[in-house]
């Protein structure tokens, strides 16, 4: 605008920006999260998935909604780091893929403040302890493993979770989102930004506001403020 200007009162020969593109002002994608009711719906969908079923997905979903975990940390849960009696998880690492050795846990997680405690939700622990009696398990082996038995791979996961949520009508929706959703309940309980960002692993609560909270309508006092302006 300013060179535009120039140019007109001869301050400049010409408009150096003329050709150059505007800048974009598409305004960022506000954060979206479940509803408590979508959460229940979509959970209830995968159960009636036979191929989400024959793949652990339904199970593995619900950890993930339980805890906030991202797909590496819910894949390297082992049953010695979870304590049902206490109904608590310690998140230690991360299933990851390396060049030449194939999947392996990493014994840290994304971040230092990946390396915490989390108390589960009840229902959770009722599916864990589901889980152990179903299957014979050594304390060091994973909760989840792979459909064929080993680590998880994440990537497999990503893929295996597509079809099934597009199947059951969220094809909106991501593994991020589940972590987007554990933070957004909390907000909405009144839990500060600080609990969600030690319950997700995040070292700054203001990334866990500014990418994990959904949208929720402001309570800003106006309405009643406004509300004057009926009787005009």
């Amino acid at each position: 605008g300013s060179c535009r200007l120039a140019a007109r009162h001869d301050a400049l020969d010409r408009n150096p920006t003329r050709d150059a593109g505007s800048l974009s002002t598409k305004p960022a994608k506000m954060p979206r999260a479940l509803s408590v009711a979508e959460a229940r719906q979509l959970l209830a969908l995968l159960t009636y998935d036979d191929q989400a079923l024959s793949r652990d997905v339904p199970d593995f979903v619900s950890f993930m909604i339980a805890t906030g975990l991202r797909i590496g940390e819910a894949a390297a849960v082992t049953w010695d780091s979870v304590d049902l009696d206490l109904g608590t998880v310690e998140v230690r690492g991360t299933v990851v893929r390396l060049r030449g050795q194939g999947l392996s846990i990493k014994s840290s997680p994304k971040s230092k403040a990946g390396f915490r405690t989390l108390i589960l939700p009840p229902w959770c622990c009722d599916l864990l302890r589901r889980r152990r009696a179903a299957h014979a398990r050594q304390p060091s082996d994973t909760v989840f493993a792979a459909p064929r038995g080993g680590l998880r791979d994440p990537s497999n996961t990503q893929a295996d979770l597509r079809p099934a949520l597009d199947a059951a009508g969220f094809d909106w929706v991501t593994s991020h989102v589940f972590r987007k959703t554990v933070a957004t309940l909390m907000d909405r309980a009144g839990l500060t930004a600080r609990a969600a960002a030690d319950q997700l692993g995040h070292a700054a609560p203001s990334m866990t506001q500014d990418v994990y909270f959904g949208r929720r309508a402001a309570i800003t006092g106006a309405a009643d403020a406004l509300q004057v302006l009926g009787h005009l």
